[in-house]
């Protein structure tokens, strides 16, 4: 049965993209590049609906610029597991407002009444709260500041194991030479 579901791969400078990816598959076995979902797998659409129901509803939206600088622990309780996410202190109204808007309508059954949407980018799990804690501490500690971009929505269509970009939906740039109003 295959799922479909929208996530970003943001834009980062080099060695925070490399950092980025290198703690995510050290400590969450996350392997390729950081990501935020923001439509999960639920809806009972065909992938040409889906693609083409997200790309109205993104229509307009502009880039969003965000950064990370807070490190959180996140309880997964079904599977017994905490996460470290990377929580964004600047854009994360805008990625909430994006989030809201790609879920009305057909959507709505991509929502997940068991926890509250929260943008992030997990950076590790494991079955300790402890040693969980202890992670988001060490990195709290850094004085973390990881700024990026969300230029483009990604559907993502998964056939067991196998996942595959099944269409982009590219974000509106802001104002005249790249300004905002």
């Amino acid at each position: 049965m295959d799922t479909l579901y929208v996530v970003s791969k943001p834009d980062f400078v080099k060695t925070d993209l490399q950092w980025l990816t290198t703690i995510r598959a050290k400590r969450a076995g996350n392997f390729g590049p950081p990501q935020f979902t923001l439509v999960f797998p639920g809806a009972q659409l065909e992938p040409r609906e889906f693609a083409a129901f997200v790309a109205s509803r993104a229509e307009g939206v502009r880039r969003i610029r965000f950064c990370l600088r807070s490190a959180v622990v996140v309880p997964e309780p079904i599977f017994g597991r905490f996460h470290v996410f990377l929580v964004p202190d600047e854009g994360f109204g805008a990625i909430v407002r994006l989030h809201d808007r790609l879920h009305a309508g057909p959507l709505e059954a991509c929502l997940r009444p068991d926890m509250p949407y929260l943008p992030h980018l997990t950076i590790a799990t494991d079955s300790d709260y402890a040693a969980s804690r202890k992670i988001a501490a060490e990195i709290n500690a850094l004085e973390l500041s990881i700024c990026g971009e969300i230029d483009t929505l990604l559907i993502e269509r998964r056939t067991g194991d196998v996942v595959r970009v099944h269409s982009e939906v590219p974000l509106a740039r802001a104002g005249w030479l790249g300004l905002r109003p």
